[in-house]
């Protein structure tokens, strides 16, 4: 399958909510001087129903955005708005102006550097900053509808929610091939995923029951879904890692330093009772999480778990080329894989424990 043939509209319906409020925004204003065209009255605004059920009303043309919260303005940038925004966050975990220590975790900000040089609004809480950024509507990935109502009335600017946890299951023409892929794997092998991003850094042991590398490569996943049942990612305990023996471990690069301390500290009993670790099968993979989810990189991660555990399935796929393949797709913009793994790496590759 060559992805790059995927049309603009279909390579992310699972956004599509969003594209109404944003991409098809042109659309309102193309040709538009006075308050008539072709003699019917032109309309101002238009009522749409936003990712937690919310009708709202959006001006017709949309020029300005600000995007608050986790994943919100990667989102943009999937959905090629990125030059509608019109400032950025800068506290806490979204700062998009000040390089840090984990600043490039999220792929977004190597393909959009531009991104910094925007005006900060500091924090999503600075609604004077917001207010004099003077945007067209508000992107939030808040949960709340109450939260959301609230803001939108302190603005006074339209606030349509974004669902930050969206799975990747829209994007029909992958998952067509991957399932494709998946029904091809008789004997499915057993896998552990690790070093989690989530909330901050993590050893090994920050692991996740529904990681999408094995759900979408026929793979049991030896560890359960969250005991909370919201999905996340979690801390199990050595001992459970060790009770679940899997065969092969997948740790995410963004954790990669302390996991592999986490291992060193109990190297020993993993060599002993972790088939895993005996094996030397340990793997490390894209960036999964930081700041909302690298829904790119988990795409990414799926072809490459499954390049790793059935070599025969996907004998045809290159992961690097992959890779390249699919932050072109998402961002438009040409991303080789030796300049992104300089900023987030390891990357894709076995683990040298």
């Amino acid at each position: 399958m060559n992805i790059s043939r995927i049309t603009r509209a279909s390579r992310i319906v699972l956004f599509a909510v969003a594209l109404i409020a944003v991409r098809l925004a042109p659309a309102f204003a193309a040709g538009v001087s006075e308050t008539y065209e072709n003699g019917a009255p032109i309309e101002s605004s238009r009522q749409i129903t936003d990712m937690r059920g919310r009708v709202i009303e959006v001006p017709a043309h949309i020029d300005s955005i600000v995007a608050l919260g986790a994943n919100s303005l990667r989102m943009l940038t999937y959905f090629d708005a990125i030059e509608k925004v019109v400032a950025v966050e800068d506290a806490g975990h979204a700062r998009e102006k000040t390089v840090h220590d984990f600043f490039y975790l999220a792929t977004y900000r190597i393909a959009h550097p531009e991104l910094q040089e925007l005006p900060s609004i500091g924090s999503q809480e600075n609604h004077e900053a917001i207010i004099a950024g003077n945007p067209d509507i508000v992107f939030s990935s808040t949960v709340d509808v109450a939260a959301l109502d609230q803001l939108q009335n302190t603005l006074g600017i339209p606030v349509f929610a974004i669902d930050a946890d969206v799975e990747v299951a829209g994007i029909e023409d992958i998952v067509a091939d991957l399932n494709e892929r998946a029904e091809r794997v008789s004997e499915p092998k057993r896998g552990y995923a690790g070093g989690m991003m989530f909330y901050g850094p993590a050893d090994l042991l920050r692991t996740t029951g529904d990681y999408a590398p094995f759900d979408y490569t026929n793979t049991t996943n030896v560890m359960p879904t969250n005991p909370v049942g919201n999905l996340r990612p979690y801390m199990t305990s050595l001992e459970e890692l060790i009770s679940a023996d899997p065969d092969y471990v997948f740790i995410d690069s963004a954790n990669y330093g302390l996991s592999l301390r986490g291992y060193e500290a109990n190297r020993d009993v993993l060599d002993e009772n972790v088939a895993a670790f005996a094996n030397g099968e340990v793997y490390t993979t894209l960036v999964y999480k930081y700041y909302g989810t690298n829904w790119e990189n988990q795409i990414i991660n799926i072809y490459y778990v499954g390049s790793v555990l059935y070599p025969d399935v996907f004998a045809d796929v290159s992961p690097v080329r992959k890779a390249e393949e699919i932050w072109d797709l998402f961002f438009q913009v040409p991303l080789t894989y030796d300049e992104v793994m300089a900023l987030h790496g390891p990357g894709m590759g076995r683990a040298n424990w």
